[in-house]
């Protein structure tokens, strides 16, 4: 078993759920400042 390999891949995975949960929880504030600014206006 070569452990650079999986060390790699490990940090790979850990990265890719960072962006998916950053780009989540972005998109979550655009919809709440979208629905405020429709009550607004």
């Amino acid at each position: 078993m070569n452990l650079n390999k999986i060390k790699k891949n490990s940090t790979y995975e850990i990265k890719d759920k960072l962006k998916k949960s950053k780009f989540d929880i972005l998109t979550n504030e655009n919809d709440f400042l979208v629905k405020n600014l429709k009550k607004a206006g």
